[in-house]
């Protein structure tokens, strides 16, 4: 998809001509483009590519988003063996290890079972974003505490309560 494509979806969206997006509007926008998504995944979408902590995303950071959607499109159509627009757990498991997550048995079940609200044991589109999503802010909220990067960190309980809000 061009970059005219994407400029027309943001600007439709964008009524105040602000320049910027919040996350209601970057639902509208990617629904455009087929992609549904939660306004709770839209806000952790934004988080994750929002480089000037505006708390909305410009059409740059918007084009950067859109490629990292298209990206794990692209990754999950290689998965998704069926063609029925899902991913059996083992490939989910395979596709995140592919992509560099590295998680025990009990931390990827936990991880596939809270992104499977259905309980189907499989993963559709847009919960693999929503679970990817979750990952990367997961280990940016990790590294801020693991600064020595030992791969452990020790929090207090209002310490936990900070990162487990930032994640999510």
């Amino acid at each position: 998809m061009g970059d005219a494509q994407l400029q027309q979806w943001f600007n439709a969206v964008d009524l105040d001509r602000s320049g910027a997006i919040s996350s209601g509007e970057l639902q509208q926008a990617l629904g455009y483009g087929g992609m549904n998504f939660s306004l709770k995944v839209c806000a952790a979408l934004i988080r994750l590519h929002d480089r000037d902590n505006s708390g909305t995303i410009s059409f740059t950071e918007f084009r950067t988003l859109n490629q990292f959607i298209m990206s794990l499109q692209q990754k999950f159509q290689q998965y998704d063996t069926s063609r029925k627009g899902r991913i059996e757990k083992k490939g989910v498991e395979q596709l995140l290890q592919n992509m560099g997550y590295r998680l025990d048995g009990p931390a990827f079940d936990a991880l596939f079972s809270a992104y499977d609200p259905d309980r189907s044991g499989s993963t559709d589109m847009a919960e693999l974003v929503a679970m990817t999503v979750f990952l990367q802010g997961a280990i940016a909220t990790f590294q801020a505490f693991d600064v020595q990067r030992q791969g452990r960190i020790t929090l207090d309980y209002n310490q936990f309560v900070y990162a487990a809000s930032s994640v999510g």
